[in-house]
């Protein structure tokens, strides 16, 4: 009797505060209608057999702001909107949501950039950001370049097969990340093992986590920590502790070097942060930059790898673009640098356009706020507004890829995949809010990629040496599909990262 009187409590808490949530600033803004109370709009929005097929056409019909609710009746803005996307990025009135930062916190740890805000953050960044100078990034061309030759000897192997690509992009992703982090390209199997598998496996891909965050957003406090010890957020917390004990082996393997001064220790960024110390310019401590490992290995390779796989898959699907560009890496000759290669960087940002990495973003209102509008938008009531007051608490997902396709910025075919636009002067040159092609690919603001120089380097060596050794055709039917894993990942039919292409070695 005790325990049925306990739950009956409990259920009514539950409720009342589901009404509570209701009753906000978003309730008359349109949005869809809900197919389920419990789960709201948040399977069609999260779990599509292909990402976006919901969120694209809400857009249309909607525009670039409107709500959708989340389990329990949670009411949640859905942003594309650029002057609210650069509102709510700059703001220090929103942090991640609940699960994305204990996410953040499992992975990367609670020392790491991801993880922290404020005076803190920024901190950190500043002293990190002497490996990501655009002069800094421009030393590590060699090692990206014998990185990509060594990736096409591999594929050499599977030339006249149909293969997956993305095993092969995602190893040499990730030794370009251990070049850029610990100057050395290999690191130990089982941790490249284990993070390989992060971001098929990320938490909340599930009914059942879907659920468990929309108890977590009533009960936040109790939720916060208790979800960290979840299932899944157990090859996190693994690879934080495989990562963070090789950083911690190579810093001090660094530290005896350069006290002993008789080693080479090349542009590694370990190198560089130590070398500040060293020079009594301390800005991190040992343990500080150990800290930032896993989200400097994981961050830094995962999301290039699958840009690159959907690099490929478009390349197959376009091969009268893909013949171009392959002429186009031929006539590079000697020292003549990538960005002068105005095929190739075209594609890179059309890539970067239509498979954003971090294509949808939850943010939750840490104090209430007025989030403007670049245009106004109709409510439900009728009323013309032009600002959206947000409430303490409320949260807020960030549309990166609807704002990627919106026709005010990337012209009538927004929705296609036209690399040409960038030649031809399809794309609105306004107020830039990401730091490269005015894309939020690498997001924007204090919390801009900072590796993101490295990234676009990465991709421009990787597919040039591709695009010139081999020929990319689709092997059969195209039935690559696009699913939201925190990044963006390509899968097959049965939901496997994949992407299977047919190799030929180019003989032209």
């Amino acid at each position: 009797m005790a325990y049925t009187l306990i739950f009956a409590a409990f259920l009514g808490v539950f409720f009342l505060l589901s009404a509570l949530r209701r009753k906000n600033s978003l309730r008359t803004i349109p949005g869809p209608i809900v197919p389920s109370w419990i789960f709201g709009n948040m399977l069609e929005l999260m779990l599509p057999p292909t990402y976006g097929e919901k969120e694209f056409a809400w857009q249309k019909m909607y525009g670039t702001v409107y709500r959708v609710k989340g389990c329990f009746g949670q009411q949640r803005l859905v942003i594309s909107d650029p002057l609210a996307l650069q509102h709510v990025i700059k703001s220090v009135n929103f942090h991640h949501a609940q699960r994305k930062d204990a996410a953040n916190i499992a992975l990367y740890g609670a020392k790491s950039v991801p993880s922290l805000q404020g005076e803190e953050h920024r901190r950190l960044r500043a002293a990190l950001s002497v490996g990501f100078t655009a002069s800094t990034v421009s030393e590590y061309q060699a090692v990206l370049e014998r990185i990509a030759r060594r990736a096409s000897d591999e594929l050499e192997g599977s030339s006249g097969k149909a293969i997956n690509v993305c095993p092969l992009l995602g190893r040499a992703a990730l030794s370009a990340a251990s070049e850029l982090v610990f100057g050395i390209g290999e690191l130990d199997e089982d941790l490249v093992g284990d993070i390989l598998k992060i971001m098929p496996r990320w938490p909340g891909q599930s009914k059942s986590e879907i659920l468990i965050d929309g108890i977590g957003a009533l009960f936040p406090m109790f939720f916060r920590a208790a979800r960290l010890y979840l299932g899944s957020f157990k090859l996190l917390r693994q690879v934080q502790a495989q990562a963070t004990r090789v950083g911690r082996i190579v810093l001090r393997e660094r530290v005896a070097a350069m006290e002993s001064g008789t080693v080479d220790l090349g542009h590694d960024l370990y190198t560089k942060l130590l070398a500040n110390n060293f020079s009594n310019k301390k800005k991190l401590t040992d343990d500080e930059i150990t800290a930032q490992t896993s989200v400097l290995l994981v961050a830094g390779h995962e999301t290039t790898a699958n840009t690159l796989a959907f690099g490929l898959l478009e390349l197959a699907r376009n091969p009268e673009f893909q013949e171009k560009l392959r002429e186009e890496v031929n006539t590079r000759q000697g020292n003549v640098g990538y960005d002068s290669l105005p095929l190739l960087n075209a594609f890179i940002k059309e890539v970067l356009r239509v498979y954003p990495a971090a294509a949808l973003r939850e943010r939750v209102a840490l104090k209430d706020e007025i989030i403007p509008l670049s245009e106004g938008i109709i409510t439900t009531t009728g009323h013309r507004i032009t600002q959206i007051p947000i409430r303490k608490g409320d949260q807020v997902m960030l549309a990166l890829a609807s704002y990627q396709r919106l026709q005010s910025l990337w012209g009538d075919d927004a929705d296609s995949f036209n690399p040409y636009r960038w030649i031809e002067g399809k794309v609105n040159q306004g107020e830039a809010i990401g730091p490269y092609a005015n894309l939020l690919s690498f997001f924007g603001g204090p919390h801009v990629c900072p590796g993101w120089r490295f990234a676009v380097l990465e991709m421009q060596v990787i597919l040039s040496e591709m695009t010139r050794k081999f020929c990319f055709t689709l092997p059969g039917n195209d039935n690559i599909r696009v699913k939201l894993s925190n990044t963006l990942q390509p899968t097959d039919s049965s939901g496997q990262k994949c992407v299977r292409l047919w190799v030929a070695r180019n003989l032209s």
